[in-house]
């Protein structure tokens, strides 16, 4: 009889394990369903109920951190994710420390993020998020040197994040590395074309092409063995003298070309780091591939809306420009005119 009363006892247990679990995920999924929507607050109460079903739940505990965050409710982002890390829950532990670094940058406790980070290195080894965060960190503390090293070994680490590229590109801006920063927007908008902050990174980029700088301006002194006077001359040269937005995304697409082939013909073996190991061989390889109008269109329908209407008005140009990207690149056209007529500028 006894024994009966164990196993029965058992049952009881393993039922109400398997089914605690499934209640607190089915929570914690609608509550992110609604953060997802901007709709914090309820999220998190669903957070609440998953943590009353499995007070455990780790991943009910970091949603709860995370929708803190974007409420500002810096105390209890704080809160949540630090009982991730103290946890040392793995499959979390690196977003964990993204979201308290962030709330106490956030809280200018921009010292206090930067150590946590760098503790975060020591303990999850080179990630792609920490590295990022970092340069995030190092930027609004103005320590544009640092910032710059990380985010480089984000982008190491993994090439298909945007805002690593986005936030680089702002960094060399403010260093005055401007031929280094257009090429970063450039390739932020090959990842991103089309969001609201693709809008405002191409207006960044174009005013890169665009803007007057003053003669003897350091900023037109050599950059990692670029001639930068030789080329703002060029720009200057073949700016639109009308603010039309058709003679301003051709002036784009030229500007663009000229730095690319400038860039590409300077290219040799003795040049290394990120500008030429990166950024040069993908240029050199867009302007040679018979589809470089296609790019420039793709990279500023957000800003140009006659390269949206060209977009759409070309689908065979689009889609050979999709497949070769998507292949890896590698081929080439001999002409963009096989795939079909131009609209006009």
């Amino acid at each position: 009889m006894r024994l009966l009363v164990i196993i029965i006892i058992l049952l009881f247990s393993c039922s109400t394990i398997s089914y605690t679990q499934p209640t607190s995920d089915k929570l914690i999924r609608k509550g992110v369903s609604l953060h997802d929507k901007g709709r914090y607050q309820d999220a998190i109460s669903y957070y609440q109920q998953a943590l009353k079903a499995n007070p455990s739940s780790m991943s009910a505990t970091y949603e709860m951190a995370l929708s803190y965050l974007h409420l500002k409710d810096y105390d209890n982002a704080l809160k949540y994710s630090t009982k991730v890390i103290n946890a040392n829950f793995k499959p979390l532990l690196v977003d964990a420390y993204c979201v308290k670094s962030t709330a106490l940058a956030d809280m200018n406790k921009l010292d206090q993020s930067v150590k946590l980070l760098n503790e975060a290195l020591e303990r999850c080894g080179d990630e792609y998020l920490l590295h990022y965060n970092l340069g995030l960190s190092y930027f609004k503390a103005k320590n544009l040197k640092l910032s710059i090293f990380h985010l480089q070994k984000a982008i190491e680490i993994d090439t298909t994040h945007p805002s690593a590229f986005l936030l680089y590109a702002y960094v060399l801006s403010d260093s005055d590395r401007w031929i280094q920063s257009f090429l970063s927007f450039h390739f932020f908008l090959l990842l991103e074309p089309n969001t609201d902050r693709s809008k405002d990174a191409f207006g960044e980029m174009y005013d890169i092409i665009t803007q007057k700088i003053p003669a003897n301006s350091p900023r037109l002194t050599p950059e990692d063995g670029i001639d930068r006077q030789k080329i703002y001359d060029q720009l200057r040269t073949m700016q639109p003298k009308v603010e039309d937005q058709r003679f301003q995304y051709a002036y784009f697409e030229q500007a663009s070309r000229t730095i690319f082939f400038t860039l590409s013909q300077m290219q040799n073996d003795t040049r290394k780091g990120m500008l030429w190991d990166f950024y040069v061989p993908i240029y050199t390889e867009i302007l040679e591939s018979g589809y470089f109008e296609t790019y420039c269109r793709y990279v500023s329908v957000s800003y140009f809306p006659v390269s949206l209407e060209w977009w759409n008005n070309n689908t065979a140009k689009v889609d050979g420009f999709i497949s070769w990207f998507e292949d890896g690149q590698g081929s080439t056209v001999d002409n963009e005119d096989d795939f079909g007529d131009d609209s006009d500028l």
